[in-house]
């Protein structure tokens, strides 16, 4: 598969074709005008850089968008892509003489800095149409990096940002150690199963029943006796928010299989959190009563952004000198969401919150020393937080804390939330797609494209 680390297995038939594309036609009949084929190890360049940014985290369409660009700069528009979030296919040529390249998109998604770094690659490729081969290897060498934060920095990622959300959801004083002890649960359940890899498949359903039973016996004193103010925060690394919202943008930016597929599975992960907090709700019984406490001031929201992006930035190993741009796009986000919820309602904060956050990470991305665009926008993306109240709809729904229709509207709630985030990240795409120059600086903005060149 070339140098993608699963080995060369090309079989036989594959390099006769793509001699066959090499010199035309075979016979006596007359050699092929047009373009010369592209080089082998372009194409080899090409499908890596694909199966890369498929593990950063942006939607299909943006990805074939931006391999396309790249492929126009080498002057090998022939090149075609299929992209799912399993594999991706390259096809060059037409008809009779056309050849086909797969790699499996594996390996789990690439930290922040290794994302940075991958953006800057592909801005120097588009600019400077360096050898495939030197590009090749500086993909390598960013993909095999090793991180920048040692093992414990999972843990203390988990406590932050489940204190971060917390402070933002549910700013109760005494429900800050609630969320510190829930938060170092979590975090070791995600370092073990980080070092035992086998054990990642079943940990939304192992995590959500520990912090359910550990969340059921601090709810009394720290949480006014509801377990839930302590659930959702503690379970934050674990919703697919983002992944329900990718899928409902692929959705709309008429790639439908990846989306169908990225929804399916998003779905499937809510209901394993889903039942384990079933489980972990019958093994703790009851809650324990509480007394009402006032909360926090205005200013705990505002620290909340500060914690958890900063829990963020250790989680993701956020590149060197990116926290304040991270933390700045983190912050214009939530005031417009905040604004959209005051003059309007959820959903319209939800619309607006999704349609500034393109803009503003790539106006940072023009900044001298602003990281690449989409190293700033997954972050704040989080801070939408759309998998929250779907978790809490389907919880209801499994456990029967609720009737039925309380839980199925929460979760249709949580649905249309989600479209809501999706549209606006489209509208706010839309308004900065264009290739503009801003410091000095060539580049797009992050979010899908209108059309799915993935076909």
């Amino acid at each position: 598969m070339g140098r993608d680390g699963h080995g060369d297995r090309r079989p036989h038939r594959r390099v006769s074709v793509w001699a066959l594309l090499r010199r035309g036609r075979v016979g006596d009949e007359p050699e092929a005008t047009g373009p010369p084929p592209p080089s082998r190890e372009l194409v080899v360049f090409l499908r890596d850089i694909g199966v890369a940014l498929c593990r950063s985290g942006d939607a299909v369409n943006r990805i074939a968008e931006k391999l396309v660009d790249l492929a126009n700069r080498y002057d090998a528009p022939g090149v075609k892509f299929i992209i799912l979030p399993t594999g991706l296919w390259v096809r060059v040529g037409e008809g009779e003489d056309s050849a086909v390249d797969f790699a499996p998109i594996l390996g789990g998604d690439l930290r922040l800095d290794q994302i940075g770094r991958l953006y800057d690659l592909v801005d120097e490729a588009e600019r400077s149409r360096m050898s495939p081969v030197e590009g090749e290897a500086r993909l390598e060498k960013i993909l095999a990096s090793p991180p920048r934060f040692a093992p414990w920095a999972t843990i203390a990622a988990t406590v932050l940002m489940t204190l971060g959300l917390g402070l933002i959801r549910n700013p109760v004083p005494s429900a800050i150690v609630g969320y510190l002890v829930l938060g170092a649960v979590a975090g070791a359940l995600r370092l073990v199963a980080h070092r035992w890899s086998g054990l990642a498949p079943s940990l939304p359903v192992v995590a959500a029943m520990a912090v359910t039973i550990v969340a059921g016996e601090l709810s009394g004193p720290f949480a006014s006796g509801d377990t839930s103010q302590l659930l959702v925060p503690a379970l934050v690394t674990f919703l697919p928010g983002a992944a329900l919202t990718i899928a409902t943008i692929e959705l709309a930016g008429g790639a439908t299989v990846s989306g169908a597929s990225r929804l399916v599975a998003a779905l499937m992960k809510l209901m394993l959190l889903a039942f384990g907090i079933a489980a972990g709700l019958q093994l703790a019984g009851e809650g324990h009563p509480g007394r009402h406490v006032e909360a926090l001031g205005g200013w705990a929201p505002v620290l909340g952004v500060a914690v958890l992006g900063l829990g963020m930035y250790l989680n993701a190993a956020g590149p060197a000198k990116s926290l304040l741009w991270l933390l700045l796009v983190m912050y214009v986000v939530w005031a417009v969401q905040l604004a959209g919820n005051s003059f309007g309602s959820t959903l319209l904060g939800a619309f607006l919150g999704g349609a500034v956050l393109s803009p503003a990470a790539f106006a940072v991305q023009g900044r001298p020393g602003g990281p690449p665009a989409q190293v700033s926008f997954l972050p704040a993306f989080w801070l939408l937080v759309p998998g929250a109240l779907g978790l809490t709809g389907v919880s209801d729904l499994v456990s029967g804390t609720s009737d039925a229709a309380t839980g199925l509207a929460t979760l249709v709630n949580a649905m249309v939330t989600v479209v809501a985030i999706a549209l606006g990240v489209l509208v706010g795409s839309s308004l900065t797609r264009s290739t503009v120059q801003v410091a000095g600086r060539t580049a797009k903005a992050p979010g899908p494209a209108a059309e799915d060149p993935a076909g």
